[in-house]
């Protein structure tokens, strides 16, 4: 038998976005879905819309609530399903089988799953990962509450606790989940994207967000030092993120530095410790030549006994992993970064780009965003790669097409000892 969801939505005044969010829900496969919506008494017509869809939902109404927390708790009383996730009004799963991809991962005795997002920019998308370390916990949520799904039997017992709203605000969900971390429940991360959500939502404040968090983590714990600590480094980090000398020092390193003064050294010893300074990860006995252009060369991963030509674009702003012992050949490009040609303010996307190991990139290849070359594959020359390729598999041409396969059996070091390159 399929699992059986629950899945909550929570809405008032949101005409502009309900009918997506509930497309979404109700368009999710591989589970039977109980779907509530729970409406606080919309005045613009947003009752109008859900009641259009009445026939395919559980359970609907529209009446007057304490709050999108009063209502969630009502709708978790009435759950029927194995899991619970809850979809505020405005965000949507990433597919249809969201749920049931993060379902069939996890463990018999995970009380809480939790997979990665997408944030909704006006302007942008980008890909936003959860952290597999639970312990990380203690001090901050490492996922969006909108990408878990919590075990019914688990959630009746911890509801969200409206007697803290007053000192928490909209933070109640990362008291419930941090309270379920502190009762030793078992948290199991999923790689599965799960929420894409909007960031003008009503947590999207930051300084607030850091003083919640300070106020969950901290309370009921005798040293707070530690805590204290975070807050303090957090504010300033949001403040100088906000501010014009983050943007130009940024720049200045990660733009400047990176391509128009790292290049002309021609010592690659030096050229790597500086390319480690401003964040790259370079494994060791891996080498790369002068002349290549890197955008957010702090988000970019190489592991040992890779090579890198010369001329070649790595587009890291969604971030790039290169495993142990790649070749990647003259003027390949790398590119995480895109645009939505169908939407009005032409919105970027960006999506993670890996190449695991013993990979070969040919002369020229170009990798598009979203895509990992699997252990061993080769794209040839010229190739456009717009999915995955799959291990050991050898693809060529526009759109790149699987044309053979390589030995299984690989092991060697890609090793590069031309001095001044």
């Amino acid at each position: 038998m399929m699992p059986r969801v629950t899945i909550i939505t929570v809405v008032r005044n949101d005409k502009q976005h309900i009918r997506e969010t509930i497309l979404s829900a109700l368009a999710q496969t591989g589970v039977e879905v109980q779907y509530l919506v729970l409406d606080g008494a919309s005045t613009d017509g947003t009752a109008d819309i859900i009641r259009s869809f009445e026939d395919q939902l559980s359970y609907w109404h529209s009446l007057p609530d304490r709050g999108m927390y009063d209502a969630m708790n009502q709708a978790i009383k009435m759950a029927d399903g194995e899991w619970i996730s809850i979809l505020n009004s405005g965000d949507t799963y990433v597919s249809s089988t969201s749920l049931a991809d993060a379902i069939a991962q996890a463990d018999s005795e995970s009380s809480i799953i939790f997979g990665h997002s997408i944030e909704v920019n006006p302007e942008w998308d980008h890909e936003i990962r959860a952290l597999p370390n639970t312990s990380l916990l203690r001090f901050a949520p490492t996922f969006r509450h909108g990408s878990a799904l919590i075990r019914s039997e688990v959630h009746k017992t911890h509801l969200f606790d409206l007697s803290q709203e007053k000192r928490l605000g909209y933070a109640l969900d990362w008291e419930m989940l941090h309270r379920l971390w502190q009762e030793g429940y078992k948290f199991q991360m999923v790689d599965t994207f799960i929420e894409a959500y909007r960031v003008e939502g009503i947590s999207n404040h930051p300084y607030r967000n850091l003083l919640y968090n300070y106020r969950i983590t901290s309370q009921g714990v005798s040293n707070k030092l530690p805590f204290i600590k975070y807050f303090i480094k957090n504010v300033a980090v949001v403040w100088l993120k906000n501010s014009c000398i983050y943007n130009f020092s940024r720049s200045l390193i990660l733009e400047y530095m990176v391509n128009s003064i790292i290049p002309h050294i021609p010592f690659w010893s030096w050229r790597r410790c500086l390319l480690r300074l401003t964040g790259m990860k370079i494994g060791e006995g891996s080498f790369i030549m002068r002349r290549n252009y890197f955008m957010n060369a702090n988000l970019i991963s190489i592991g040992k006994h890779s090579h890198i030509n010369t001329q070649c674009i790595l587009d890291g702003r969604g971030g790039i992993t290169i495993g142990s012992s790649v070749s990647i050949s003259h003027r390949v490009n790398i590119m995480t970064g895109s645009h939505d040609y169908k939407s009005p303010n032409f919105q970027g996307i960006f999506k993670p780009i890996v190449i695991e190991d013993y990979a070969w990139i040919g002369v020229g290849a170009t990798i598009l965003q979203g895509v990992t070359i699997g252990r061993g594959a080769v794209v040839c020359a010229g190739a456009v790669v717009t999915k995955d390729v799959p291990a050991f598999a050898v693809v060529a041409g526009v759109p790149a097409k699987t044309i053979g396969s390589r030995p299984e059996n690989l092991d060697y070091e890609c090793k590069w000892d031309v001095p001044l390159t």
